[in-house]
């Protein structure tokens, strides 16, 4: 990761699953849709960015994550690139097929690359630990490779998948046990130095939800 660039990961907006809400409507457990509450979360996190400052915005295939990538995607003029190898861990499934995201959520768009070796959509098996850390590796690295030095970039995670992209973006060798909490739609941003070591700016930052 030899370059400066910036990186503002953000967990999800409280979904329905979150939230134990019960909705007539019917939608995978795995992936389910935001909130109300999660609706107005996403709507705080654009707010926060509204002034600009962030270059590109790539998140997982599932349905809560690009909702809430919309809001500040619409503020911004952005596209929400769609990265398949940010999906979550102990699923079922590997998000909503691109095709279908980008004709339910505006401004979405299938990455170029990064590409999930079990393809969107499909059932997964269980993966292991030392496969999440390479899915995460695939991930940040692609990022890198695609955007630009010195540019600020938004990835939206769901929340078990958010540790690994941790542990690989500040090269940690941590254990599996080892577990990273962050909160519906908080922000960790982590700023990539050129030969240098990383600095963590803010970790698991709610300040504009409140």
């Amino acid at each position: 990761m030899n370059q400066n660039l910036t990186i503002c990961f953000v967990r999800h907006a409280q979904s329905c699953q979150n939230a134990s809400l019960e909705y007539r409507q019917e939608f995978h457990e795995d992936d389910p849709p935001l909130s109300p509450l999660g609706e107005r979360q996403a709507l705080a996190l654009a707010r926060r960015f509204e002034t600009g400052g962030i270059d590109r915005i790539f998140s997982s295939t599932l349905l809560r994550a690009a909702q809430t990538a919309f809001p500040i995607a619409e503020k911004l003029g952005l596209r929400i690139e769609l990265l398949p190898e940010l999906m979550e861990v102990k699923t079922r499934i590997a998000g909503t097929p691109a095709h279908l995201l980008c004709a339910s959520v505006p401004l979405c768009v299938p990455c170029n690359g990064g590409k999930s070796p079990t393809g969107a959509g499909c059932f997964l098996e269980e993966d292991s630990h030392e496969q999440r850390c390479l899915r995460a590796k695939r991930a940040i690295d692609y990022i890198c490779r695609v955007c630009h030095e010195d540019d600020k970039v938004l990835v939206v995670s769901p929340c078990a998948f958010f540790g690994y992209l941790l542990r690989y973006t500040l090269g940690l060798s941590l254990p599996e046990s080892f577990c990273w909490a962050v909160d519906n739609c908080a922000v960790t941003q982590i700023t990539l130095r050129k030969d240098d070591i990383p600095i963590v700016v803010t970790a698991n930052d709610a300040g504009h939800l409140f």
